[in-house]
């Protein structure tokens, strides 16, 4: 693997930074504490690889690029929940998500981030940087670890890597001759917390002689990103003097010459060292709602408000016509405080989901449903609905109906009729459970003549078998009719 020698900080000099003069202390410890905050948010996000909360980032209308690990630009919601499902660190036994550095502007962020394997060590780093918007609003661009992926490189990006060695070095030693070359005549350097602006590399250079002494920032220093043939750079760099601190720069390159240049603010190092520090974006952002807690519409149901979460309208109309087929057969509705819709945790790896205590709601039942509104509508059912979306949606309200309705004596007779020997013990198989058969008994039952097949798991069951079952369940007749002109 290559080295990159002069990455390495002396620990004397990060050791000195930690106790710098007093004389130098800033004006506000507490400074940009907000961006802590939100950061570590973001940090939680990833730590737990929670593809919703880290995507809650997103809504306003954000996108977040992954080009450098291959994942694309994901410009939605429901894009950066599948695109963070395919990150590297999610699957890959690292579970512990830190955000070692967090450095500023007045309107973004660049975090270098780490993610340690279960003993804490063998850890893999990366950057991202962050713009902020208003209404929460968050762009992100992801660099990577140069050290970590070699085999990776591209011909352009290991030139890149050879300039910002090359970048340490004349920065170290102030050479005059390297820094023209490596900058373009017309390269415009900022630094974003400063203000402080040079539009030309002659104009950077005339102030060489009062910069701070230089050197490359903690391993690993170099992170690396290209679309096309632009690739940008980002470098750490450690600035010595009464009370060293650390700073990050952002290279765009054109070839072999940097273009732009912006500096980023460590932040711990700007409390302890810097005064007179501007606000930025963390004093007015504010993250949007929680994207699986997004309560949509709120149903009146036979006189019971149910919350429908993350519903768009033609899901709302679909959860309808669900609690109608109820009203219709005469056996009650099932009372859910919430109907919830993707993206949901729930979701995962299931098409629905009864929950008899959902602690969101404080223990009273809910019901996820895991159709996407594209989904929904099928033109060849008689109901005008998916029938398999139709089948799940009735069957996890089946299961909230029987848990209120049905006693011990009911279950103990229904698994006797159809020849079963548990209600729903987990050793059991799936479908040998009596309440898997009750659970679309009931929906075939209610759903009505024309759509009685669909929610039929069981096929060797005929309709005879199905209106006796259904009958015990609920000491009503079905909805589906059975012989001439009906379901048989």
């Amino acid at each position: 693997m290559r080295r990159h020698a002069v990455t390495v900080v002396a620990v004397a000099l990060l050791l000195a930074g930690a106790c710098g003069d007093a004389s130098e202390a800033a004006e506000d410890e507490t400074w940009a504490e907000e961006a802590e905050a939100v950061v570590a948010l973001l940090a939680e996000a990833y730590d737990t690889t929670d593809p919703y909360q880290t995507a809650r980032f997103f809504t306003a209308g954000g996108t977040l690029d992954l080009t450098a690990w291959d994942l694309g630009v994901a410009t939605t919601p429901d894009e950066v929940v599948e695109a963070v499902r395919k990150i590297w660190f999610v699957g890959d036994g690292n579970p512990d998500v830190r955000a070692d550095h967090l450095f500023v502007s007045p309107d973004s962020a660049l975090v270098w981030w780490s993610a340690y394997d279960e003993e804490g060590t063998g850890g893999s780093t990366w950057a991202q940087t962050y713009s902020f918007g208003r209404g929460g609003q968050t762009a992100a661009m992801t660099f990577r670890n140069v050290e970590g992926t070699e085999e990776r490189d591209t011909p352009e990006e290991l030139a890149a890597e050879e300039l910002a060695e090359r970048y340490f070095e004349a920065w170290g030693n102030k050479d005059r001759v390297v820094l023209s070359a490596l900058y373009s005549p017309a390269v415009v350097v900022r630094d974003e917390i400063s203000g402080r602006e040079w539009r030309s590399a002659a104009e950077l250079l005339g102030d060489l002689p009062a910069a701070p002494p230089l050197q490359a920032g903690p391993a690993p220093a170099i992170f690396t990103r290209q679309d096309g043939r632009v690739v940008q750079l980002i470098v750490l760099v450690q600035l010595g003097g009464e009370c060293p601190r650390l700073e990050a720069r952002r290279l765009v390159l054109s070839g072999q010459t940097i273009d732009r240049e912006t500096r980023y603010t460590h932040v711990p190092s700007a409390q302890r060292c810097l005064t007179s520090l501007p606000d930025g974006w963390w004093s007015t952002f504010e993250l949007p709602p929680d994207l699986q807690d997004n309560v949509t519409e709120a149903l009146d149901v036979g006189g019971s408000l149910v919350e429908l979460v993350n519903a768009e309208p033609i899901q709302e109309e679909f959860t309808r016509w669900l609690f109608d087929r109820y009203f219709e057969s005469g056996i009650g509705v099932p009372e859910v405080a919430a109907v919830w819709y993707p993206p949901a945790p729930e979701c995962d790896n299931l098409g629905g989901l009864a929950i008899e205590t959902d602690e969101r709601y404080a223990g009273r039942h809910t019901v996820v449903i895991c159709f996407e509104e594209d989904r929904l509508e099928w033109e060849d059912s008689a109901s005008g609905w998916n029938p398999t979306a139709a089948a799940y949606g009735l069957h996890e309200l089946a299961h909230i109906w029987m848990v209120d309705h049905l006693t011990d004596d009911v279950r103990d007779a229904f698994n006797e009729l159809v020849g079963l020997s548990t209600w729903r013990s987990a050793d059991t198989e799936w479908a040998a459970r009596g309440v898997e058969q009750a659970g679309f008994t009931i929906p075939w039952a209610i759903s009505g003549t024309e759509d009685a097949l669909w929610p039929i798991a069981f096929a060797t069951a005929t309709c005879a078998q199905l209106t006796e079952r259904y009958r015990l369940l609920t000491n009503h007749d079905p909805v589906t009719r059975c012989g001439e002109g009906g379901w048989s």
